[in-house]
This record gives C-alpha cells, sequence and structure tokens, in this order.
C-alpha cells in the first residue's frame, strides 16, 4: 500500500485562509441567523397535514385511545356501586359478596380492555411517527438539494442540518402523539365534567370555575412557549453551524491552535451554566442554555400550578361532598365516584398541558421547516430542454452583468463577452477577486446572469435542462471534493446509473488521469474508502481523481479552475500531465496562474474589474497589454 502523502504546503496555505476569513464572517453569521425576521408560525391544520397520508392509522389510534379512556371513565361509576352495596343494611353477607364479585370482575374487564387499547393505540402511534418523520426528512433534504446555489450562499450548513434533525423529530411527537393526546386529553375533560354534573351540580360548578380559569390561561402561555422554543432552535442552528465548520476543518483548527477559540465560538450560542451562580443566567446573551432556562422554569410552574389547583379542587369538593353525604343529599358511592373524576381530571390537566407544550414547541419548529418546504427554487431542476445528442461546445457570453445574491451592490461582471469556438483552448487570466471563478459559475448555471446571457450551441443556458447541460461539462476544481464513499463510487459519482457503466470504461479513464497506478497500490483496490472528504488521500491523488471522474460522463466542455494551484511542483507534474492528455478533443476552459499551463492555451483572455481587458495569444499579449505582462513577471518573479 502506498503510504498516504501529507498535504502540500499551499495546499495548507489556502486552508488557513479560508479559515481566516471563517474566523472573520462570525459576527456576520451570527447577524445573519439572528436578525432575519423569524418565519410565522403555522397553523394547526397545516402542521398535521405533515402526517395525512398516516391519518387511517391515526384515526384508529384515536378510537382505540377514545374506548380506553371510556373504559377508565366508567370504571368509577361501577364502583360507586360496590360503596353503596357494602353500606346497604338490607342485604345479606352473602348477597353483598356475590353482587361485589360481579361488579369487581366488570372493573377488571373494563380495566385490561382498556390497557389493550391503549397498547395497540402505543404502537399504531409510534409506526406512524417513524413514518411521518422520515418522509418529512426525505421531502426535506429533497427540497433542499433542488434550491440553487445563492440561497446555500445566505443559509449555514449547520442551521440546516439542524432543522433537518431537531425540527423535524419535533414535528413527529407533535403531529402523531401530542395532537391526539391533546384532543382526546379535551374529550376526556368534557366527559369527565358532564359525569360530575350528572353526579352533583353543586360540586361541579366549582370544578367548572378553576377549570375554565385554566383553560383561559393555557393560550398566553401557549403563544410564549412557541416563542421561546423558536429562540431556542435558533440558538442550537447557530451552534451546530460553528460546530460543523470546526469538525470539518480540524487540522486548520489545530495548526491554528484554535480549539479553545472553537469551543468559545459554540459555547457562546449553547451557554456556559457555570458561569451563573444562581441557575438563572441573568442579562446573559441568548443561547439554548438561557431559553431552556426560561422554558424550564415556566413549563414545570404552569404544570405544577395546573396540578396542583386541581387537587386543591378536589380537597373542597371532598369538603362539600362530606357534608351532603350527612346530609342525606348525596349517596357514599357517588361522592366517592366523584373524587375519583376529579383526580382523574388533574392528572389530564397535568398531561394536557405537557403535550399542549409539546405541541406549541412543535409549532415553533415547524416554522423554520416549512420555511424551506414552501419556498421555490429561483433555478429549477427539472425545466427546459435538452437537446439530441452531445454539445458542440459553443460558448457565448453575451454582454453579461453579473452580481452575486449576497453582494447585490456589487457589480462582479459588467459588459462581460467572450466567445469560445468548439475545441478551443481558452485560458481566463486576472487578479484574485475579478470574476474569472465566476465565469465558470455562471457556465454550470450555479446563479443566472442579471443582465445578457450565457449561451451554448447558440441557445441560452436558461432553456437548456440542467441535467443535460452538467452532463455535457466537466469540472476539475482547486479544492476537489471527494465524499466518504469508495474510490469506485466517487469515480461514478456523476452518472445517474453507475450499473450502466463498466469498470473498464472506468479503469480507461483513471489511466488517462494518471491515477490508476496508485489506486491498485492500494490493498482494496478502486473499494478503497478514502475518508469524509478524501481526507487519506493526499491532494494529488485527490486532484487526479477528480479528473478521471469529471471525464467518465465523457464531457464536451471541460472547465479545469485552478486545477493545480494548490500542488507540491512533483503533484502539478503529475496532474499537468493527465490534463494534457484529456484536453485533446474537447472544448477547454481554463482559469489558472501558472504560466506554464495558460501559454499552451489557443486564446488568453485577460480579465480586469470585471471586463475583458484584452484577449490573444501569449505572445500577442506580451507586446500590448501590460496588465498580462505584469501578470506574467509577478509569476516569473516568484
Amino acid at each position: 500500500m502506498t503510504p498516504k502523502q501529507e498535504p502540500s504546503a499551499e495546499l495548507v496555505d489556502v486552508e488557513l485562509g479560508e479559515y481566516k476569513k471563517t474566523l472573520t464572517e462570525e459576527d456576520n453569521v451570527t447577524k445573519t441567523l439572528h436578525s432575519d425576521s423569524p418565519p410565522p408560525s403555522p397553523s394547526i391544520s397545516k402542521l398535521l397535514s405533515m402526517s395525512r397520508p398516516e391519518w387511517p392509522s391515526l384515526v384508529i389510534a384515536l378510537v382505540l385511545m377514545a374506548g380506553a379512556e371510556v373504559t377508565g371513565l366508567y370504571a368509577p361509576i361501577v364502583l360507586s356501586d360496590c360503596y353503596n352495596i357494602i353500606v346497604d343494611p338490607t342485604l345479606s353477607v352473602d348477597a353483598v359478596k356475590s353482587t361485589i364479585s360481579e361488579k369487581m370482575l366488570l372493573v377488571f374487564f373494563l380495566h385490561w380492555l382498556g390497557i389493550a387499547g391503549g397498547a395497540i393505540r402505543g404502537i399504531i402511534i409510534a409506526v406512524a411517527g417513524e413514518r411521518v418523520v422520515a418522509r418529512l426528512r426525505n421531502k426535506l433534504y429533497t427540497q433542499l438539494l433542488s434550491m440553487e446555489m445563492g440561497f446555500f450562499d445566505k443559509k449555514k450548513s449547520g442551521d440546516l442540518v439542524s432543522r433537518l434533525g431537531n425540527d423535524t423529530a419535533l414535528i413527529q411527537t407533535a403531529t402523531t402523539s401530542s395532537f391526539p393526546e391533546v384532543l382526546i386529553g379535551v374529550m376526556k375533560v368534557i366527559g369527565t365534567l358532564s359525569l360530575m354534573l350528572f353526579i352533583s351540580v353543586k360540586l361541579s360548578v366549582v370544578m367548572f370555575i378553576v377549570f375554565g380559569v385554566l383553560l383561559v390561561l393555557c393560550v398566553p402561555f401557549g403563544s410564549f412557549i412557541g416563542k421561546i422554543s423558536r429562540q431556542y432552535q435558533d440558538s442550537l442552528a447557530v451552534a451546530s453551524t460553528f460546530s460543523t465548520e470546526a469538525l470539518g476543518s480540524m487540522r486548520t483548527v489545530r495548526s491554528f491552535f484554535a480549539e479553545k477559540k472553537e469551543v468559545s465560538r459554540y459555547s457562546d450560542h449553547i451557554g456556559n451554566p457555570d458561569e451563573h451562580r444562581f441557575w438563572y443566567p441573568f442579562n446573559s446573551p441568548q443561547s439554548t442554555y438561557k431559553t431552556g432556562t426560561i422554558k424550564g422554569l415556566v413549563a414545570p410552574s404552569f404544570g405544577a400550578f395546573a396540578f396542583g389547583t386541581a387537587i386543591s379542587a378536589m380537597y373542597a369538593t371532598l369538603w362539600v361532598g362530606f357534608y351532603d353525604v350527612i346530609d342525606g343529599k348525596l349517596s357514599l358511592g357517588r361522592m366517592v365516584a366523584f373524587q375519583s373524576y376529579v383526580f382523574q381530571m388533574g392528572i389530564s390537566l397535568a398531561t394536557l398541558s405537557r403535550h399542549f407544550i409539546e405541541l406549541m414547541t412543535a409549532k415553533g419548529a415547524a416554522a423554520r421547516v416549512f420555511e424551506l418546504l414552501d419556498r421555490e427554487s429561483e433555478i429549477n431542476l427539472e425545466g427546459g430542454k435538452s437537446p439530441e445528442g452531445k454539445m458542440k461546445g459553443d460558448i457565448v457570453f453575451d454582454n453579461v452583468e453579473f452580481r452575486y445574491p449576497t453582494r447585490p451592490e456589487t457589480a462582479v461582471l459588467k459588459n462581460f463577452n467572450l466567445r469560445v469556438s468548439e475545441n478551443e483552448t481558452v485560458a481566463i487570466v486576472g487578479s484574485s477577486g475579478g470574476g474569472k471563478s465566476t465565469i465558470i459559475a455562471l457556465m454550470q448555471r450555479f446563479y443566472d446572469v442579471s443582465d445578457g446571457a450565457v449561451k451554448f450551441n447558440g441557445v441560452d443556458i436558461r432553456e437548456l435542462h440542467q441535467g443535460w447541460l452538467r452532463r455535457n461539462l466537466g469540472l476539475v476544481g482547486q479544492e476537489p471534493t471527494l465524499f466518504g464513499l469508495s474510490i469506485f463510487d466517487n469515480l461514478t459519482y456523476g452518472i445517474e446509473d453507475p450499473s450502466k457503466i463498466t469498470k473498464e470504461e472506468v479503469i480507461e479513464a483513471c489511466k488517462q488521469a494518471n491515477c490508476h497506478n496508485f489506486i491498485m497500490d492500494f490493498p482494496e483496490g478502486y473499494e478503497t474508502l478514502v475518508g469524509e472528504k478524501g481526507v487519506r488521500l493526499s491532494g494529488g491523488q485527490k486532484q487526479r481523481i477528480a479528473i478521471a471522474r469529471a471525464l467518465i460522463p465523457c464531457p464536451r466542455v471541460l472547465l479545469l479552475d485552478e486545477a493545480t494551484s494548490a500542488l507540491d511542483a512533483e503533484s502539478e507534474h503529475l496532474v499537468q500531465t493527465a490534463i494534457d492528455e484529456v484536453m485533446v478533443g474537447r472544448t477547454v476552459l481554463v482559469i489558472a496562474h501558472r504560466l506554464s499551463t495558460v501559454r499552451k492555451a489557443d486564446k488568453i483572455v485577460v480579465l480586469d474589474k470585471g471586463k475583458v481587458a484584452d484577449e490573444g495569444t501569449h505572445d500577442v499579449l506580451m507586446k500590448r497589454c501590460q496588465i498580462y505582462s505584469d501578470l506574467v513577471s509577478r509569476q516569473l518573479a516568484k
């Protein structure tokens, strides 16, 4: 097995530069995630629409829940007869025992019937919940991947991952468990109150007043819980963004000895409980600890208040009930049944408040999910036409102006015109930030132009199907991205159906890209796992695999964006040799700083401040273009 090569000094410099930029943008990230106006909370009906395919099974679960509650409500009536029979002096001992046995058998039957119904209901809800969350996550992930590139420029990956994981789990609980429990809870409260009215109107009036007050208090409380839950999810999303960036760039973090800095960035939004002597985070910025503590203080307090009030009402009715029994206005059995219903009412309200809190929490999370589900991509992945066969490779930029969605005030390209003929190799040079990589992005339609048009074979790129377009384009970037799969799976990543391509075709592409030999040096060959982001491979190895991956779909146009700039001299030679071979018979657009790469092009385009300053061959430009000659002089000086 070939030993893994260490990353080149140039590659480390690039990564360190990117990390410095990440650190300087920290405040902007936080402001972006917190300053956006929060999405409106969806209605309960919209929230429940997430579980629509499971409604039939949830209705069955609801019926079973109702049946189980009915058995629980009927049992005290049966037991009240037992109390009355015990104190009835007209019945013999044998008659009392016989009647009690019949009543108790009925109670046991009702009890286990309710238990069985509850168990089946629990199974249905658990499975339905998993079906809902799996379907929702697939739908949300599909929606995310359909968004235009400008969307990902504005949103952070940690925030999106948080919505995929945490927010969808809250919606799962709300739609399949909390809402049915709230619904049944309300029905049980109404049923219990009706039975209490049947037993004693006077005692029931006391309970009506108490529970009416509690229900009125639930409205503002639910609104507050929804708000605080949304703040909690937002803080967690910011923290997830920073942790995702740091864990994905551990070499850079370690190089800067920045572990403490990353812990600080993360804990700023998680919160540090050790900084607060009295638990409550007075005057601290928003964090999951602060919002979670507030929720932790309010929710149990409200639950305890509701439960305590219900029990107090039970004691009050018990007091009044004793007097009614003494005065002969109420039988002992009916009084005991009434108190049983009061106790059930207290438990029901406590359970109801807990599920109500979960439902309001889910509304806050659902707002973040629906914000993505309801959004339409500005660039449709499926629209457009697919011309027959391969494209010829004629490319035209017609008076293009472009502004990034995140920087609409700055025109990156202005009145930009470029023509690339079939099988021509064109190199684009210019200073950093001049718009070179933007040209590559526009050719792949990662963004739409602000004005003008980009055309392939005379057809506006906006009229072409994106799948057809990208199958005809092969990209090799400065920092190729490999996935944590096998080498073979990475190579065939651009093939819609990998089973339609033979291993011989893959091997041939790898030979052209000068990577077959080192792949075969691994014990597992093409089945070797490359690790996350290709961490088990050197920079040069990753770059050559990226070249092979670009070749396998047989693209008509090859886009090379600084493909060798981050490599050491030996790796650059190997990669450049591979590039020289695969450029033959294709239209090639090259972005590069290195003179050895640029001077071989059929035409060199000099870009300055978003416009074409000049174009021609190397020799022509050296004579008439000061910008180009200065670039070459700086390159030679290095």
